[in-house]
Order: C-alpha cells, then sequence, then structure tokens
C-alpha cells in the first residue's frame, strides 16, 4: 500500500514538472515579444541604446581622479587631511575643500639655470 501511494505520488509529480516544462519551452519558442527581447540583447546593453558615451565619460572621469590623486600625493599635508580629500574627490569630483588644498598648495618657483 506504502509503495503504491508512493508510486502514484512519484508519476504526479513528474506529470506536473514535464507540464510545466513543456510550458515554459512553449513561451520562449512561440512569444514574437521574447524574439524582439532577445535581438535587443544581441545589440548590446541598454544603457548604450539611451547613452552611448557613458563608458568614454567614466573613462575620462577616472582619468582625472587619478591625476588630481597624484598631485594630492605629492603634496605636504597629513593623512588625515589628505584621506578627507580624497573622499570628497571620489565623491562629488570637487568641492570647496578640494580646490582650496590644490589651489594653495601649488606653488611655482623659478629655476635659475
Amino acid at each position: 500500500m506504502k509503495k503504491s501511494i508512493f508510486l502514484i505520488t512519484l508519476i504526479l509529480f513528474f506529470l506536473l514538472a514535464m507540464t510545466a516544462q513543456a510550458q515554459q519551452t512553449g513561451v520562449v519558442q512561440n512569444s514574437p515579444q521574447m524574439a524582439r527581447e532577445i535581438a535587443d540583447e544581441e545589440d548590446g546593453p541598454v544603457l548604450s541604446k539611451f547613452e552611448p558615451d557613458f563608458l568614454e565619460s567614466n573613462e575620462q572621469r577616472m582619468a582625472k581622479i587619478m591625476y588630481t590623486r597624484a598631485i594630492l600625493d605629492t603634496l605636504d599635508i597629513s593623512d588625515r587631511k589628505r584621506r578627507r580629500l580624497l573622499r570628497d574627490l571620489y565623491k562629488n569630483g570637487v568641492s570647496e575643500r578640494l580646490s582650496k588644498a590644490l589651489l594653495a598648495e601649488t606653488k611655482f618657483e623659478d629655476v635659475e639655470q
């Protein structure tokens, strides 16, 4: 008795799984909207469609950050102030504190030959 109930339950779950699998594959194959979405994915990410210069602008921003960071590393300031300035640099790019530090500490000296 227990074996027959177990066998019937097993067959029932198997049939339910098969119908669910058939429905999922049928939706993917028959849906024109799905075919359109697959074609759109092959064109590239959606971000490139709406903002094509995003990666270039992000690379330019990172180059500017690295340049400003190199300047901050050469300044004779405390580590605490350097960390605050770096946090301002990464957070919003330009802050009043950062611009003051960069303008105040860049001194040019005449080189005599």
